[in-house]
């Protein structure tokens, strides 16, 4: 019989707002990288200021980048970076929760999810619905799609590898976004 997994547990319960913000750094500072940018200084205070400031970075950076005539290389090269950095930062994620399942995985989304203002729902079987989202207002469906690698890369780095896949998106007009997870062989 397994343990229950403590840390996972304490995370439900709430993450404060320092834990918060951190978090909302180490994200920025990677997406930046990926952009190759430098991470903006912060104009307001507080998560929930800095969370706009990354939705609106990271919304001029990905239309730059996806800009007509934008070299389709270019963009998957970008798209790589996104992914990777993100998948490090879901590994790190993993190892400081204890993580030790798909499923945990999934709780563990919802979790830093929450923390974006996005409201994640992931089933064991790995079908994923976002009912809200605070980007859906920001971004454009290119650019949502662009970002999303960012949402394949941490989950992926959550769950030590797999794959998600969207179906469909608020961004695209849709009622709530759908995607599966396909967690790797183990």
């Amino acid at each position: 019989m397994r343990l229950p997994n403590l840390r996972l547990a304490a995370a439900r319960l709430g993450v404060p707002p320092r834990a918060r913000l951190q978090g909302l750094e180490e994200l920025f500072t990677r997406t930046a990288a990926a952009f190759g940018s430098p991470v903006p200084a912060p104009r307001g205070r507080g998560p929930a200021a800095r969370l706009a400031e990354y939705a609106g970075f990271t919304r001029e950076r990905a239309e730059e980048a996806a800009a007509p005539g934008a070299d389709p290389a270019d963009l998957a090269g970008l798209e790589r970076r996104l992914y990777r950095a993100a998948r490090r930062l879901g590994g790190r994620y993993r190892v400081r929760l204890g993580l030790r399942s798909p499923a945990e995985a999934l709780a563990a989304a919802r979790i830093i999810y929450r923390g974006l203002g996005i409201d994640f729902r992931g089933s064991p079987e790995g079908e994923i619905v976002i009912r809200r989202c605070s980007f859906a207002s920001v971004y454009s469906p290119r650019v949502c799609a662009l970002v999303s690698a960012l949402d394949r890369g941490l989950l992926a780095g959550l769950a030590r590898g797999g794959e998600l896949r969207f179906t469909q998106r608020l961004t695209e007009g849709a009622g709530c976004c759908r995607a599966r997870f396909e967690a790797a062989a183990t």
